[in-house]
C-alpha cells in the first residue's frame, strides 16, 4: 500500500512539473509581459504578473503563477473601453519597471487596471483602436452586394 501511495505522489508531482514547464515555455515566448489587477482594490493590493496574448478579437491573460492550461482572463476587443491612463503611485513604482503606465479599462461591467511598458501600451492601444465601430458595422444584402460586383456595369443606361 505504501508503494502505491508513493507512486501516486510521484505521478502527481511529475504532472504538475510538466504542466508548469509547458505553460512557462509556450507562453513566455508568445506573450507580452503585463501586471494586472481587477478593481476595486485598496492600495497596492491585487496586482498579478502575467502575459497578454493577442488572438484576433480576443486578448488572453495568463497569470504567471498559474497552472491552468487556458487563459485566466479573456477580453473581447469590442467590449473593452480605455477609461484612463496614469503613472504608477510611489508604492506601485517599487515593483514596477520605470516607464510603465497604468491603464484603467472597462470590459463589460468589469474594471481592470493594467501596467504596461511603452511598447506594450502602444501595441495594446493599437489593438484596441483597430476594433470596428459597432455603429458602423452593417451587413450588405444581396442586392447591394451584386451592385458592386467586379465586371458589372453599375451605370444606368442613358
Amino acid at each position: 500500500m505504501e508503494f502505491i501511495t508513493w507512486a501516486v505522489v510521484v505521478v502527481a508531482v511529475l504532472a504538475v512539473i510538466l504542466l508548469a514547464a509547458w505553460r512557462f515555455f509556450t507562453l513566455r515566448s508568445k506573450g507580452t509581459s503585463v501586471i494586472l489587477r481587477e478593481l476595486p482594490q485598496n492600495g497596492v493590493h491585487g496586482w498579478r504578473h502575467g502575459l497578454f496574448r493577442y488572438n484576433g478579437n480576443k486578448l488572453e491573460y495568463f497569470k504567471l503563477r498559474s497552472l491552468l492550461p487556458m487563459s485566466n482572463l479573456t477580453l473581447d476587443r469590442l467590449s473593452v473601453t480605455l477609461l484612463d491612463r496614469r503613472d504608477p503611485v510611489s508604492d506601485e513604482a517599487v515593483f514596477m519597471s520605470k516607464g510603465v503606465k497604468v491603464l484603467h479599462i472597462q470590459s463589460n461591467d468589469d474594471h481592470i487596471e493594467i501596467a504596461l511598458n511603452t511598447h506594450s501600451e502602444m501595441a495594446f492601444t493599437a489593438w484596441l483602436e483597430a476594433a470596428p465601430d459597432a455603429r458602423a458595422e452593417h451587413t450588405l444584402n444581396a442586392r447591394d452586394f451584386n451592385r458592386f460586383r467586379p465586371g458589372k456595369d453599375t451605370r444606368k443606361n442613358r
